[in-house]
């Protein structure tokens, strides 16, 4: 079996490229000779990960493996042209070469929502695909909208629950928790999808019943002078502890050691972090703006004093015991089936008919 990924892989740390790296690291552990085609913003070099930086570099390593018939599965948001056209491109035809799809993004169902254009491309778009995995019912239901078939789309979150593996924790997480009586924890983003002023009103709240009570944060965008003056006029500063980007075992090592773990978002797909937080133990607060797993305690999105009382009631009674879904093993049988499939059909890709 040959696998090759395509998508973004970390650094930065974002969920579609920790779920390309985690799915890596379990198809390397099975033995699966998988590749990955790096297509984000490039970082520290990794074993079987090739960087391409412009459309004819893509294009021509993308080729060479369709033409060596690599089943190759995409990893894409699906919220934006950009994403779109990556899905076109590898979705061409290559009858040796089975092709999967997972799209991640929150964001799709509104996305697609707005034109009939955008739903007509879609639909082209993964016409060559053999599969298409959804990350959530709501995406699943926009694509069947799209004309997608049916029983091309399965749904299974973008989670591998056996590669949660917290690293070493660093002196600035030592710090932070001995600091604080009560420590909570953030992924940041400088996008408003982030909900990090809604954050912040919650956190003003909490800390007029919590002595002691600190929200760590995480992720790109912390220093930036809009981060400054939103953490200002909510009068939260002296509550903050600014970690800065952490590589994804150190954010892992963080979310181990807090009292909390919250996802204030607008919109969402399937979130690895909260799922993170649950495989570890740790209590999860998340807004309602899509199912959330098991365990998870929501909050009425955009509602501060809604996610404050939410933050206490997990606090008070800890974390849920969860059983956390692992696509690794979903997926590896998905490709073997494919595989068969195509051997079967002398070259022909019958399950994507």
């Amino acid at each position: 079996m040959r696998v090759l990924l395509v998508g973004d892989y970390p650094p930065p740390h974002g969920g579609v490229a920790i779920h390309v790296q985690q799915l890596h690291g379990y198809l390397r552990e099975r033995g699966v000779e998988a590749v990955v085609l790096d297509i984000g913003k490039g970082g520290r070099p990794a074993p079987d990960v090739i960087p391409v930086r412009t459309p004819t570099q893509y294009g021509k390593r993308l080729a060479g493996f369709l033409r060596d018939g690599w089943t190759v599965h995409v990893h894409t948001s699906g919220n934006n042209p950009k994403s779109w056209m990556l899905a076109a491109t590898a979705g061409v035809r290559a009858p040796r070469s089975q092709r999967i799809i997972t799209l991640h993004s929150g964001l799709l169902p509104d996305y697609l929502g707005a034109s009939v254009s955008r739903r007509a491309f879609a639909r082209v778009a993964l016409a060559g695909y053999s599969r298409v995995v959804a990350v959530s019912e709501a995406v699943r239901e926009a694509l069947l909208r799209c004309g997608i078939p049916e029983k091309k789309v399965v749904v299974y979150p973008a989670f591998c629950g056996s590669q949660v593996k917290p690293g070493v924790e660093t002196l600035e997480i030592r710090e932070a928790r001995r600091r604080r009586r009560t420590l909570l924890a953030m992924a940041h983003h400088p996008s408003p999808v982030y909900g990090r002023q809604l954050m912040f009103r919650a956190l003003r709240m909490l800390a007029n019943e919590l002595p002691g009570v600190g929200l760590a944060v995480f992720g790109p965008g912390t220093r930036s002078e809009e981060f400054l003056r939103d953490a200002r006029e909510s009068q939260v500063e002296q509550h903050l502890e600014d970690l800065g980007e952490l590589e994804h075992s150190r954010a892992l090592a963080l979310i181990a050691r807090c009292d909390a773990f919250i996802r204030p978002t607008t919109h969402d797909g399937d979130a690895i972090s909260v799922r993170e937080a649950l495989a570890l133990g740790v209590p999860c607060v998340a807004s309602d703006v899509c199912t959330r797993p098991h365990g998870a305690y929501t909050f009425r999105a955009g509602n501060a004093m809604d996610l404050a009382d939410q933050v206490k009631r997990a606090l008070a009674n800890g974390p849920a015991q969860v059983v956390s879904p692992d696509a690794g093993p979903v997926l590896f049988e998905l490709y073997g089936a494919l595989a068969q499939s195509t051997m079967v059909g002398g070259g022909e890709t019958h399950a994507a008919q």
